[in-house]
């Protein structure tokens, strides 16, 4: 059993991507596509369309002090040899690409390799391909813009016949919850009344043990706003999240005077493709929400999964790094999109080696 909702979030999947594979696949299978040769042609494109919009592609390290900081995303750890200090491989190649836009580069892009310590699955490897870019001086809404606009690259040079004519639907976290889940998210901002919803839905019993708000929050996104999504049968742009999940992002009141996050996430083919934020540049309440969200990966792992350490250069980057828009998305997740792939396998060169008996 998973210890937190969450983790079944990010490893679950399975179902959605073979009912995607069902609508896209058959005709590429008559083809019998070569899905690797697609991955190369979307790697073009990818290429080419920040080539075409004047950003420099950026090339950061694999060994890392601070992996990132997220509560629940586990990192790979190696011993550096003749020392007791951790060396982390990145989970992504935030904080450094961060750094280089406090240094004056404005627009950059990596394609880099990505590592996380999760249960292998149709959907997730350990090793990963990971694509992040970042516009200074921006927001958030021309990262939405480059996501459409590049995903309209990649599907002219492939040729695939995914949906993905611009623009696409946009909706907030709250018009998600209110047109899939009949759901008013500003009456549910407490623990109590959205466990009530959750056992009223059936999706936990009256017996289930105490769960922390977010939690409850991603059941209702499993059960009824992630289904509704895939059947739009186009990607869509999901933003303005709630404040407990802004992690590195701006916030925002609004006239009701509720918080959100000024962040989106990208669903097409009944899974995440990526997620981005309206970049938060406060390194003192970054250092806070770091401290919080060790403090709760405490609570919730113990000892199982110790805190990561402070990035103490990523905080003094933030104190000079210009406002900025960002966004990372999984390069396999988006070949499999375009190729109707029901297994990550499908579109890797060569599988990663990873035990398969290994305890979590």
């Amino acid at each position: 059993m998973f210890k937190d909702v969450r983790q079944f979030f990010v490893c679950r999947g399975t179902q959605q991507v073979l009912h995607h594979a069902t609508l896209l696949g058959t005709a590429y299978q008559r083809k019998n596509m070569d899905k690797r040769r697609v991955r190369s042609e979307i790697i073009r494109a990818i290429r080419g369309y920040f080539e075409s919009q004047d950003f420099l592609e950026t090339d950061t390290p694999s060994l890392v002090l601070s992996p990132g900081m997220e509560p629940h995303i586990r990192p790979l750890e190696l011993q550096a040899p003749g020392t007791a200090e951790r060396v982390f491989l990145p989970t992504s190649p935030e904080f450094a690409m961060k750094g280089l836009l406090a240094q004056g580069y404005e627009r950059i892009f990596q394609i880099c390799k990505a590592y996380r310590r999760e249960p292998m699955s149709n959907t997730h490897n350990p090793e990963f391909t990971m694509l992040e870019w970042y516009r200074a001086n921006s927001g958030y809404e021309a990262i939405m813009d480059d996501v459409e606009n590049l995903f309209a690259e990649i599907g002219k040079r492939v040729g695939c016949p995914a949906n993905v004519t611009r623009p696409w639907p946009r909706f907030t976290i709250e018009e998600c919850f209110k047109k899939f889940a009949s759901l008013e998210l500003s009456a549910l901002l407490e623990v109590e009344p959205l466990r009530k919803v959750c056992i009223e839905r059936g999706w936990i019993g009256r017996e289930a043990p105490p769960m922390e708000w977010d939690d409850l929050f991603f059941l209702v996104m499993m059960n009824a706003v992630e289904p509704a999504l895939e059947k739009l049968g186009r990607p869509a742009i999901v933003y303005l999240y709630p404040a407990s999940q802004a992690a590195l992002s701006n916030m925002v009141t609004d006239s009701r005077g509720l918080t959100w996050a000024k962040r989106f996430e990208v669903y097409a083919g009944g899974f995440e493709l990526g997620n981005a934020f309206d970049e938060l540049v406060d390194a003192r309440e970054q250092r806070r929400r770091f401290e919080k969200d060790m403090a709760l990966r405490a609570k919730l792992y113990g000892a199982d999964f110790p805190a990561n350490p402070i990035d103490e250069d990523f905080l003094k980057a933030l104190e000079t790094m210009p406002p900025s828009g960002g966004i990372a998305m999984g390069v396999d997740r988006i070949v499999m999109y375009f190729t109707g792939a029901a297994d990550i396998k499908q579109v890797l060169w060569a599988p990663s080696y990873w035990p398969q008996q290994q305890k979590r």
